[in-house]
C-alpha cells in the first residue's frame, strides 16, 4: 500500500507537468516561431516522442527495473524542460521542439506507474492499486493548469520559462519520492 500511495502521487505529479505542458506549449511555440503555422509542431513531436518510446521504455525498465527506468524518465524530464526553457529564453523554435521531444520520452516512462502498482499489491487489492494511481490525474487535473497560471510570467519578459521551470521542480519531487519505493525486478 505504501508503493501504491508513493505512486499515485509520482502519477499527480508527472501528470501535473503534463497538464502545464498541454496549457503552455502551443502558445510557446507561437512566441518563438518565426512560421506561426508551425506554433504546435513541439507539442506534436511530444506526441510523437511518446508514442514512440513506450515500448523502449518498457524494454528498459524490465532490463534495469521499474524504480531505476522511472528515475531515468524523470531525468530526461529535467533535461527536456531545461531545454525548453533554454530556449525560450534564446527564441530558438527548434531547441524548443528538442526540448518538447524530450519531453514526451518523459511522458512514455511514467505512464507505466499503473503497472508498476499492479505489480506490487496483492491479487486483492491489484484493481484498486490501478485506480488509485490513475486517481493521480484528478489532483493533476487542477494542479497543473493552476501551476501555469502561477508561473506564467515568473520570468517575465520571457514568458512561459517558469513553467518549464516548474516542470523541472515536479520531476525533481518525483525522483525523491520514486527512491522510497520498493519494487521487485
Amino acid at each position: 500500500r505504501r508503493n501504491v500511495a508513493i505512486l499515485a502521487t509520482c502519477q499527480a505529479l508527472s501528470m501535473s507537468g503534463a497538464a502545464l505542458v498541454m496549457t503552455i506549449s502551443a502558445l510557446a511555440g507561437q512566441m518563438i516561431a518565426i512560421e506561426k503555422s508551425l506554433a504546435t509542431v513541439p507539442l506534436a513531436m511530444q506526441f510523437t516522442a511518446t508514442m514512440l518510446s513506450t515500448i523502449p521504455a518498457s524494454l528498459l525498465m524490465g532490463r534495469i527495473g521499474r524504480r531505476a527506468g522511472f528515475t531515468f524518465g524523470q531525468i530526461l524530464g529535467l533535461v527536456g524542460a531545461g531545454l525548453a526553457c533554454w530556449a525560450l529564453f534564446l527564441g530558438s523554435f527548434w531547441l524548443f521542439v528538442v526540448g518538447s521531444s524530450v519531453i514526451g520520452i518523459h511522458n512514455a516512462f511514467w505512464q507505466y506507474y499503473r503497472f508498476a502498482a499492479a505489480d506490487t499489491a496483492s491479487p486483492d487489492f491489484k484493481g484498486r492499486a490501478i485506480s488509485y494511481v490513475l486517481a493521480g490525474g484528478v489532483i493533476a487535473a487542477l494542479l497543473g493548469p493552476q501551476i501555469s497560471k502561477w508561473s506564467v510570467d515568473l520570468f517575465s519578459p520571457v514568458l512561459f520559462a517558469g513553467g518549464y521551470i516548474s516542470i523541472i521542480v515536479l520531476s525533481f519531487f518525483t525522483i525523491l519520492l520514486l527512491q522510497l519505493i520498493d519494487i521487485p525486478k
